[in-house]
This record gives C-alpha cells, structure tokens and sequence, in this order.
C-alpha cells in the first residue's frame, strides 16, 4: 500500500499536467522547437508560419498544393503590370471586435516596409511605391517596376492599425482561432473564434506542445497526451508508431529541401573549391537509405523541387566523389599533411539543432568529412539560440531546410546581394553582381518562357558555385490519433486543416477549468 501511495502523486502529474485548464474538445500537437515570435510582421520561422493561419487572415493564402487563393481579399485584379486592386470581404472582424478594413491592410504592410521596425520580410516589399486606401473595403497597391511574384508576399497575416510590434506579445488577428495562451518554450494554446467569418472551428482549442526532445516526444504521443507529429518524427521510429494502437500515419512526398549552408565571408569556405569538396564528400544516397529509411529523395537541384515550374535540373551535380573531392582541396591550397594518417588539412565548426536525428546526421557527415582530411566539430544548440547564429553570420557551416516553396522568386531572398540578414536571408553573405541583374530581371519578365530561361541560369551559376550543398527532400510524415479524420497535408507544413476537423465528444474527455 505504501508503495502505491508514493505513486500516486506522480502519476496525478503525469495525467494532468498537460490536461489542466483546456475545456471542451481539442487537439494536442507536438512541435519539435520553440517560437520566437507569432507577429506575422517579424516571424520567418518554418513553426510561426505554419501556425499563423490559425490566428491569421491574409489578402492571399496558399492551399494545400501551394497554389495562392482569396482569404480576405473577396476579389482582386491588376488593371495594369504594376497594380494591383483588392476588394476586401465585409464583415470580418479580429478576435478584439474590430472590423479588417483597408486601413488595417495598409497599416501591415507599412510597418513591415519600415525599415525602423527590422522586418525579415521588408526586402519582398522593395517594389512597392506607394500603398493606397481606395475606400474601407478596397486597397490598391502600386508598384515602382514590374514585379510578377508580387502576390506571393501577399500571403501575411493582417493586424490591426496601430498594433506595436510584438515579440512576445504578438497583435490579434482575425483567424478561425485567437490566442488563448503562450508560455514560450512550452505551450502555445488557441481557443476558437466563435464569430469566424467562416464559421465556427469544429475543435474548441488546439494545444501546441513544445517537446524537444524526441524521445520525450514519441512517448507523450504513446501515452495519448499528444494528438498529431507532423514533420518531427525521426525515420528510425516510424515502424514504433506503426504499432501503436489507435494511430494512423500519413506520408507524401514532400518539396521540403535539407542543405548545408556555408559563411561564405569565413577565410575558408569563401574558396568554391572547399564547398564543392564538401559536397563530393558526402554519400546522401546511403544517409537516405540507411538513417532515413527511404523517406527522402536526393537533391540534385538548387532549392526548387522537380514538381516546380522552374525547377533545372541540368546542373552542376555532386556525386559521392571522395577522391574529387580530396583534388579540390588540393587545388584550393589545403593539402593533405600526412597521406592517411590522423592530422587533418583545416578543421571546421557546424552548428545544427539539439534534435537527435539532426544530430545523428550531422555526425555522419563528420566521418565523411574526416574521410577525405576536414577535421569537424559538431555543436548542437537549442533551437532559439543556433537560429539567432545563423541569421547573424555567427557561424562556419550549419543545416536547415526551406520549408513548401512554390514561388521561384526565393532565389532573390535567399542570395540578391541586398538580402542579407535583416532584410532577406542571404546569410552566407553571397555576393555575385551577374546574378543580381539576373534576379532583377527575373522579377520583372512577364513571359513565362523567358523566366523559366532565367532561373535556369540562377540555379547553374548557383550550384556551380556550391553556395549550399543541396541534401534531400523530405517526405511529409505526419502521425495522428484516431477520431481525427479531415487532417490534411499541405505543401508548407501549415496548420491550417486543423479549423477544418472536428472530434466527436464521446472520443476524448473533455476537461473542465477549475
């Protein structure tokens, strides 16, 4: 009896400790890492984004094909190339009581183009030359140059007028659900907007869990205290998911792009010849097959997936060449010093994530580069930390993943040399003045035919000189408990669906505030 009395108390915890102050029916996720920000404004992480159109409403959204459809625009068109006219739905209202008017619209978009507030996104907005109020529900953007990708930046989600910026405290939206609370680092909960112009959610709330670390995390998902893993859980555990009773597993396959980035400003890796060393060094193949299990394909282009319109895949392509890659680093003035002996030409930092499947990865890839004389110190940092290094240069090698990208207009983000960090993510500081006018022009080229010649170029001069390693892509993998039948993937790891499920009281305890 003693013993089941000490228990007790423990075991109270573990049932309730995730379960307190959630009334009525929801949905428990579990997400790998932490969010800095949920103000549309500021975030760029892949979490902020994919959980912002549950609290917010665009002009413009993606679906589930990555192709860009009406939110809060009820119509646009673009009476000439470089305007564009939205006509906003009535009736729409944020989660405070306020109407969304075109005010509201411009507001967001004003402060994101400030250059005082640091907006990440503030580079997309460059074209942009004057935003005007036509009347409440009608906004008009007009451009200084054509720009055909413009509706693509249209996808955040609108605050009120006069919102702050807000880091911790994000501003209200006029999604299917406000913010009830968010403990950062632990908890993020939402709770539905009954006046949701498109009707009340089907969940009363939805949980996001922040569980680290993955074995923590595929636990509470066997212990029922987790609904849904979607992207976050590693190759080597499916077959245990598999044989948990009351879970279904869901897989596509998936444009999400894995790659090495480089600083290339470090007196290294600023040498062509070390990065494309680098990237004949390693086998992905036998990272697919054996710690990926075959839920990946190899990446033999430059960020684009083979379903985009733009994707080239006639590049310069990186087989495991280890002996290649062993010439290079001669050529590039770093021989061998000792044949096969232990002594290595440089040694190099690469900063991943505490994540167990990147760490495993990341040392895979130290015995690849050990093999061929590239000495690598793998260091692992939670997530908020290692991703602040990565947008301030602080670093010499690292991984990451672009996450659902459809619009080839990324390429300008990613390395037009006036996109680097705070206003784009060029954060290997790549400077190149001929692919800056390609860029230029590829954002201005109305003909197709003629863009897609463009961002062939883009992508060779870009593989040729080895700015990533370009890794795999990975399969969308998501694991979801029973009851939950209208969950859908979308291209970009959104959320979205989740307004669209419901659950049937009789599944799940409801749980009532004290």
């Amino acid at each position: 009896m003693r013993r089941v009395i000490l228990l007790l108390p423990l075991l109270f915890v573990l049932a309730c400790g995730a379960r307190e102050n959630l009334p009525g029916i929801g949905i428990r996720v579990g997400i790998e890492g932490s969010i800095a920000t949920l103000d549309p404004r500021l975030a760029v992480e892949a979490r902020a984004m994919q959980i912002a159109p549950l609290l917010y409403n665009a002009l413009l959204q993606m679906d589930e094909k990555g192709r860009l459809t009406p939110d809060l625009a009820q119509s646009w068109s673009q009476p000439d190339a470089t305007t564009y006219l939205f006509r906003l739905r009535q009736g729409v209202y944020f989660h405070d009581g306020r109407e969304v008017t075109a005010d509201d619209v411009r507001a967001t978009y004003t402060f994101i183009m400030d250059p005082h507030h640091g907006s990440p996104r503030r580079g997309s907005y460059a074209a942009v030359s004057r935003i005007e109020v036509v009347d409440r529900y009608t906004v008009r953007f007009v451009l200084k140059t054509i720009y055909v990708s413009f509706p693509y930046a249209l996808t955040v989600g609108i605050c009120p007028q006069g919102s702050p910026a807000g880091l911790k405290t994000p501003p209200v939206g006029s999604g299917p659900f406000r913010l009830e609370r968010w403990r950062p680092g632990e908890e993020l909960v939402l709770a539905a907007n009954p006046r949701y112009h498109g009707g009340r959610p089907g969940l009363d709330w939805i949980q996001f869990r922040v569980l680290v670390n993955t074995t923590t995390r595929l636990l509470e998902m066997k212990k029922g205290e987790v609904d849904l893993l979607q992207n976050c859980v590693p190759a080597y555990a499916v077959k245990f998911m598999h044989r948990i009773p009351g879970i279904r597993i869901l897989q596509a396959p998936g444009i999400t792009y894995q790659y090495l980035g480089y600083n290339l400003t470090d007196p290294i890796l600023r040498h062509k010849e070390v990065r494309q060393a680098i990237s004949y060094a390693i086998d992905r193949e036998a990272i697919i097959s054996h710690t990926l299990k075959g839920l990946a394909v190899k990446a033999d282009g430059m960020i684009l997936s083979p379903f985009n319109w733009a994707y080239e895949g006639d590049i310069q392509k990186y087989a495991y060449e280890p002996e290649r890659a062993k010439e290079l680093l001669n050529a590039a003035g770093f021989p061998d010093p000792d044949g096969d002996g232990l002594r290595v030409r440089f040694s190099l930092s690469y900063k991943t994530s505490t994540d167990m499947e990147a760490l495993e990865i990341a040392q895979i890839i130290k015995g690849y580069l050990q093999a061929v004389g590239i000495g690598l110190e793998v260091r692992s940092f939670e997530w908020g930390t290692f991703f602040g290094d990565i947008t301030k240069g602080n670093f010499q090698v690292y991984s990451l993943r672009w996450v659902g990208v459809v619009d080839p207009d990324i390429f300008y983000y990613l390395f037009h040399s006036s996109s680097v960090p705070p206003d784009g993510a060029n954060r290997g500081r790549y400077l190149n003045v001929a692919l800056d006018r390609l860029l230029e022009l590829s954002r201005r080229t109305i003909d197709q035919t003629r863009r897609r010649e463009l961002y062939s170029r883009i992508q060779k001069i870009l593989a040729a000189d080895a700015v990533y390693t370009s890794l795999w892509y990975r399969d969308n993998l998501v694991v979801i408990r029973e009851g939950f039948r209208k969950f859908r993937i979308y291209t970009g790891g959104e959320y979205t669906s989740l307004q669209h499920i419901a659950r049937e009281a009789s599944d799940v305890p409801a749980v009532v505030l004290p």
